[in-house]
């Protein structure tokens, strides 16, 4: 692929971004930057201040942004057409198991969205219950970098933050698909001109509390992490957003594959624990 005229360090990920038909813009880095930055502050867990971190203190949050009603509205049709699955709330289990922090008496909530009310005035959360958008938000300031470029007179472009990748390019931009164990590796390729490739995986964000190894990727059903023989998924869709939030959940639950691909118009990739073993 092209070498990367804007890089930076943004939401926990390295990011680089190559425009292809023309050379780069101090403007339109600082758009981005200003962009990305300050969807940091807004909707970090991690930030008390943030919007998502007032939610989760007082449980409502009153004028909310148009931005944060619309993230909320597509996390609550995900949750639907995945059965589920992709489930905004297991942010609490990730805390207890001792990646990031979480209150003590908050939970995964199966049925979240039945107790949820969302409006321009006031949004409201259970009591025992902490939200977090990183399941997708990624993939959908990606989609937003992607918008400032073109009104900006760049409509051909290569954006990767972290390995979610958004292309828009009048030939296709060869994709190398990444070992989930070994970087350096590759286990293939794929070509994309218009479109996006998102990739999420059980390898790369592992800790441990005594003798037990823990990965992120939760499943909402069993309130634990992921016991699915999937290790990786790779899924190209018309956007990042669902890329990345589609990724993750045939990581959790792949016998939603077909459904999901005829719903969303996907080309996935799924690689079991089993064929790792003998890449």
């Amino acid at each position: 692929m092209p070498k990367p005229n804007i890089e930076f360090e943004s939401l926990g990920t390295h990011w680089w971004i190559e425009i292809l038909d023309d050379e780069p813009d101090a403007d339109v880095e600082r758009l981005i930057l200003k962009r990305i930055r300050a969807f940091h502050d807004d909707y970090s867990r991690f930030i008390p201040k943030s919007f998502i971190g007032r939610l989760n203190t007082m449980k409502s949050l009153k004028n909310p942004p148009q931005e944060l009603v619309d993230m909320l509205i597509f996390a609550r049709d995900m949750f639907t057409a995945s059965e589920g699955i992709f489930n905004i709330s297991v942010s609490s289990t990730l805390g207890q198991l001792g990646y990031g922090t979480a209150d003590a008496k908050s939970r995964i909530h199966t049925s979240l969205w039945d107790h949820v009310t969302m409006s321009n005035r006031e949004i409201t959360i259970p009591e025992n219950v902490e939200i977090d958008l990183g399941g997708f938000g990624k993939g959908w300031i990606i989609d937003e970098i992607g918008k400032i470029l073109r009104d900006n007179n760049r409509p051909h472009f290569i954006i990767n933050g972290g390995g979610d990748i958004l292309v828009s390019s009048l030939e296709p931009i060869e994709i190398v698909l990444e070992h989930p164990l070994d970087s350096s590796l590759m286990i293939g390729s794929t070509k994309i001109s218009h479109g996006a490739l998102g990739v999420s995986s059980t390898k790369k964000r592992i800790w441990k509390q005594g003798d037990i190894t823990y990965h992120h990727i939760i499943d909402p059903r069993i309130k634990a992490p992921s016991e699915s023989d999937i290790a990786a998924t790779f899924v190209k869709a018309d956007t990042a957003l669902i890329a990345d939030t589609l990724a993750t959940v045939l990581l959790i639950d792949p016998t939603q594959d077909i459904k999901l691909t005829k719903a969303y118009a996907l080309q996935t990739i799924l690689i079991r624990e089993d064929q790792l073993a003998s890449t």
